[in-house]
């Protein structure tokens, strides 16, 4: 049914199957492995996908959240299926969240002005709903609290720690420049975590890429995969975004400021120090050097860009 090489998983897949089957009378049709943990499965009672987790706690704490944020009425998320505990089942040694199956959907692009700005939109209305069950969720004080210069810190010696694999796939005055914009962020970042952690939290998504925000054939935006939330500013959540929208809008400070869910987060310097760093570098040499491709980006647009948030913080 399902083609895997890897025996332990092969023999969870199969378990969760059995389980699926027996206990719970779902006849599956067809399955189809979107990624080596996650699974999107045909039913005859309908369609929904399955994603492994090791640790119960992971898998328990996407599911709360999901559930939370159906409660309040956001509907741009998929609900857990009404099985186990909460949509949680056990099964060969994994922890499986199982939620409904967003069909006829596409992932946004950002090279699309109105994706672009809707998948802004879709962010503001859940962060809006977050901050509530923030305040009022006994729950949410068991959501990890993101540190964004911890992460940057980590990223930063990682990268130096693999330099001789970067140089296979990056040009010298690129890592040069990633490098110098590393260094800058990370020795005045204390200067502007005052300001970052006088902001009210919200349960931030933590992983908004394109292919987390789905369009549907109607229209209906769905936003998915909520392993990387925390408890923190979103304004963390709408940097991300910029730092992936920034190269389909030529690293323009003028075009980011069109989109109105940003401007107000660009009136604040710890997020316009956060934009100086090089995110998405750190976030996307693996892979590359693990396809053996050329990681490049337009070093002239993005130096003028950085350039003039630097003057902006002067």
């Amino acid at each position: 049914m399902v083609k895997n090489n890897n025996p332990i998983e092969r023999d969870a897949v199969g378990r969760l199957f059995f389980l699926l089957d027996r206990q719970y009378r779902l006849v599956i049709q067809q399955v189809v492995a979107l990624k080596p943990h996650v699974f999107a499965i045909a039913a005859r009672q309908g369609m929904f996908v399955a994603k492994a987790y090791r640790f119960p706690v992971a898998a328990a704490r996407h599911a709360w959240l999901l559930a939370a944020l159906r409660k309040t009425g956001f509907s741009d998320a998929p609900a857990p299926m009404p099985i186990g505990r909460g949509g949680v089942v056990e099964a060969g040694g994994c922890y499986w969240l199982l939620t409904e199956y967003v069909a006829g959907a596409r992932p946004i692009s950002f090279a699309a002005w109105a994706d672009a700005a809707d998948g802004l939109h879709l962010l503001e209305r859940y962060h809006t709903i977050t901050a509530n069950i923030a305040s009022s969720k006994q729950e949410a004080i068991g959501l990890p609290r993101a540190q964004l210069y911890d992460k940057w810190r980590r990223c930063y010696e990682e990268f130096c720690r693999h330099l001789p694999v970067v140089e296979t796939i990056m040009d010298k005055e690129d890592i040069l420049f990633t490098l110098r914009w590393a260094d800058y962020c990370l020795s005045t970042c204390r200067e502007h975590a005052p300001e970052l952690t006088e902001d009210s939290a919200a349960i931030i998504h933590g992983d908004v890429a394109s292919h987390n925000f789905l369009r549907t054939t109607t229209g209906q935006m769905y936003l998915i995969d909520y392993d990387a939330a925390a408890l923190a500013s979103p304004g963390l959540d709408y940097c991300q975004y910029a730092n992936r929208l920034l190269p389909y809008i030529g690293w323009s400070y003028s075009t980011l400021a069109r989109f109105a869910p940003l401007r107000r987060w660009l009136e604040k310097r710890w997020f316009l120090h956060a934009l100086l760093f090089p995110a998405d570098v750190f976030r996307e040499w693996r892979s590359a050097a693990a396809r053996r491709r050329p990681l490049v980006f337009d070093r002239k647009r993005r130096e003028r860009f950085v350039r003039s948030l630097y003057a902006m913080l002067q």
